[in-house]
């Protein structure tokens, strides 16, 4: 069966660089997170979402979500928010109250809950937090998706993953999507955003603990550039591109990871040397071969904003609906 396409639009409106993307491959997407509304302290939301947005993807037979977050105005997820969501009854009430009074208002389809760091020693609450939301949320016949933190095996106290009861979420909400990225990031070693043999022992884990039909893996949509000394940053497949161009630095396959690297320099000796690695056609390819050979519900892609026109014409060969209407 074709993957379905969860689509994260990294931004509130029809602004953000990911809508032409949306425009010219929407008969492609199945369902659109529109990225992010974070919980205020006192129970509020911030932002809003725009209609038109909402109304052009539904146009095209897309489900939308509305992306809720625990993100601070300093770009971190905060632990102490979550804390509060499962200690706090009442509080935890009028958020809901507060999301689901947006669902209504804008017409959503669902909502995608990306609440990260929550505590290991919150493990049990936070897992009830995600039941009572979702019988609530799924009686007012909003789907409900969740983003977890992809891991191999169960450590509790995995101050990144320990909170996140695979088995236990996934029997509440309808669908869970597996950040299958960061594996290698800014401030770690040299290596593939998301190598293939890490990302099937990601995906092993979580069936099972997950049923396949609400599994969506995380496609990552970037790269990092490392010097050979301090963190890396991230870069798209354009700049990439342009990079290895500028530098005359032949592309590489590491054939371990699946994914593409080069290295080049810049003037400044050995702080001038770089390392690249991103993802491309290649890369992308053996992940939607691993999810079809997997039978999993879909794919995430993370994010349109840093999409291109090459990595739409692959995946539409995985994907593509003939009989659905743009």
């Amino acid at each position: 069966m074709p993957l379905q396409v969860f689509a994260f639009n990294n931004g509130l409106t029809e602004n953000a660089r990911g809508y032409p993307y949306l425009r010219r491959n929407g008969d492609i997407i199945n369902q659109l997170g529109i990225f992010e509304i974070p919980i205020q302290n006192n129970g509020t939301l911030l932002g809003r979402p725009s209609r038109r947005l909402i109304n052009e993807a539904h146009a095209m037979g897309v489900k939308v979500f509305l992306v809720v977050s625990n993100l601070t105005p300093q770009g971190q997820f905060s632990t102490a928010l979550i804390g509060r969501l499962v200690d706090d009854q009442d509080f935890a009430n009028l958020v809901w109250q507060n999301i689901r009074n947006v669902l209504v208002e804008y017409q959503f389809d669902g909502v995608n809950l990306d609440l990260e760091k929550a505590a290991p020693a919150d493990r049990a609450l936070f897992t009830n937090l995600i039941r009572d939301w979702s019988v609530r949320f799924q009686r007012a016949n909003f789907l409900v998706s969740i983003d977890v933190p992809a891991k191999k095996s169960d450590d509790p106290m995995s101050e990144w993953g320990g909170a996140f009861d695979y088995k236990a979420i996934g029997q509440a909400v309808d669908e869970v999507i597996i950040m299958t990225y960061e594996e290698h990031r800014a401030g770690s070693e040299l290596g593939s955003v998301a190598s293939v043999p890490w990302v099937t022992s990601v995906l092993n884990y979580a069936i099972a603990n997950i049923p396949l039909q609400k599994i969506y893996m995380g496609i990552p949509i970037y790269g990092y550039d490392w010097p050979e000394q301090g963190a890396g940053r991230v870069i798209e497949y354009p700049q990439a591109i342009e990079l290895a161009r500028r530098h005359g630095a032949p592309l590489q396959w590491d054939a371990i990871q699946h994914s593409t690297y080069f290295r080049y320099e810049t003037m400044g000796g050995r702080s001038g040397r770089h390392t690249v690695y991103f993802e491309e056609s290649r890369s992308l390819k053996e992940k939607l071969d691993l999810a079809l050979l997997k039978s999993i519900r879909g794919v995430a892609l993370w994010e349109m904003n840093l999409s291109y026109p090459s990595f739409w014409d692959v995946l539409q060969t995985y994907v593509k609906h003939p009989s659905r209407k743009k």
